[in-house]
Order: C-alpha cells, then sequence, then structure tokens
C-alpha cells in the first residue's frame, strides 16, 4: 500500500506555539476507512510519542536538562520509543519533515536522532552502560561497519563497558583515535598473515 506523506508543522497563537500534522486533501483519498480517524488516530500516537519523550528527559522537572549529562540507558529507551513509531506507521505514512520535526520537538540534533535510531539498532539494551557516556557509542557505532568486518565489533563493546565499568575510559576523541589504530592494526595484521600463508604455500609447491 502506497505510504501517505504527512508533515508535522508549528505555527503561533497569541502567545503559544501549536503543533499540527498538515495532510494533502489528495492524499486522504489514499487512506482505507475513514481518513478523519486516521489522521486523528497518527497525530495522537505522534504527540503521544513526544510527550513519552519529554517525560523521560525531564520526569516531572520543569526545568530542561542537558542533553549531554543524561545517561545511556535514557538513550537508548528514546531509541527504542522511536523505533516502534516508526515501525507502527512504516505501512501507513511518511513524515516527509521526520527528522526536522523529532529534532525540533525533543530537542536534540538532526545527527542525535540519526544516532539514537541507529544506536538502538546495533547495540542491545543490556550492551549500553551508564558508566559509558553515551557519545562513545556513538563513536563506536561510526565504526562499526569496519569493526564488523574484522569481526572486532561484540569485541569492542566489551572493551568499551569494561574501561566504562572501571571508570578507565580515556578521553572522546583519544578513544576515536583508539578504534581507528585497532582498525588499521587488525588490518595489517591480516594482510601480513595472508601474505606468510601465500608464501608458505608457494614454498610447498
Amino acid at each position: 500500500m502506497k505510504r501517505i506523506p504527512v508533515k508535522i508543522i508549528e505555527f503561533p497563537d497569541g502567545e503559544n506555539m501549536i503543533r499540527e500534522v498538515m495532510i494533502d486533501l489528495i492524499d486522504t483519498m489514499e487512506l482505507e476507512g475513514d481518513p478523519g480517524t486516521k489522521i486523528t488516530d497518527f497525530r495522537d500516537r505522534y504527540f503521544e510519542l513526544v510527550k513519552k519523550a519529554q517525560r523521560l528527559f525531564y520526569g516531572t522537572s520543569e526545568k530542561g536538562k542537558k542533553y549531554q549529562y543524561l545517561p545511556s540507558s535514557l538513550y537508548w529507551n528514546l531509541g527504542e520509543l522511536l523505533r516502534k513509531f516508526n515501525k507502527a506507521i512504516e505501512n501507513e505514512f511518511e513524515i516527509t519533515n521526520y527528522t526536522e520535526a523529532i529534532s525540533r520537538d525533543f530537542g536534540l540534533s538532526k545527527d542525535y536522532i540519526y544516532d539514537l535510531l541507529t544506536v538502538v539498532k546495533f547495540f542491545k539494551k543490556n550492551e549500553i552502560f551508564d558508566s559509558v557516556p553515551f557519545s562513545y557509542y556513538r563513536a563506536l557505532k561510526r565504526k562499526r561497519a569496519d569493526l564488523e568486518k574484522l569481526g572486532l565489533f561484540e569485541q569492542e563493546i566489551k572493551r568499551l563497558n569494561k574501561m566504562g565499568k572501571e571508570n578507565k575510559l580515556p578521553g572522546r576523541e583519544k578513544y576515536k583515535v583508539e578504534l581507528i589504530d585497532s582498525i588499521k592494526k587488525s588490518i595489517l595484521s591480516n594482510s601480513q598473515t595472508s601474505n606468510s600463508r601465500q608464501d608458505r604455500e608457494l614454498m610447498e609447491k
């Protein structure tokens, strides 16, 4: 079934900012069943998502928190909220300004939103430790493809979490360098092993 494009907009109404779902009238004809009910249900689900996210961030406090200082497990839970919402609407609606809307309504950068979704995809909940700042998982996730090719991704998750538990984390930028060095050393080691094997095979012929 064709997905219906919608847009989450924000506009001023006196002293208040109003958020609403915008959909082209022609597109409502593509919806099965009652269009009004479908759109209302989508709107309610989206704004409930925003409320849940705000409760995760702020609890009962009115005061905003610096998102850099929140525990990593909270970010994983937020990413899981987003993943489940995306799954629920994926066959029916497409938010055309998705990243912009989520970034605005959650108070996070677009890069952070992307990383939330991908960290949830590649890390299990029990692999996220609060003793490790979320920025380290973001750094590790960005090297995931290279590490997985070398069979090192799961090993690196364990190493990172061990350093966090033992309060031995290097600075974030130093950790990024460590990841790059680890990848380079593993590639070099694999290359040398391969060359050595080829040499032995030639000598045996």
